[in-house]
């Protein structure tokens, strides 16, 4: 194998999660992350369904595009 060519991993990297602001920290490439959704407000792990929705990324985007065409 060559030396010098793997990415360096960091212990506690933030992640956020978008839906519930919940942050954790775990192993990865990346320092900071964001994810649309964690354990805690993902209804495959949670065992029910979401009844109020946040909004997802595109729409914060598509928000955020037209409070700056005004």
């Amino acid at each position: 194998m060559k030396a010098g060519i793997h990415p360096k991993a960091v212990e506690n990297a933030k992640t956020t999660c978008s839906s519930c602001n919940a942050v954790f920290e775990i192993p990865s490439l990346i320092e900071e992350q964001t994810v649309e959704s964690c354990r805690l407000c993902h209804p495959a792990y949670t065992g029910k369904q979401q009844t109020e929705v946040k909004g997802g990324r595109i729409e914060r985007f598509r928000k955020r595009m037209a409070a700056s065409r005004d």
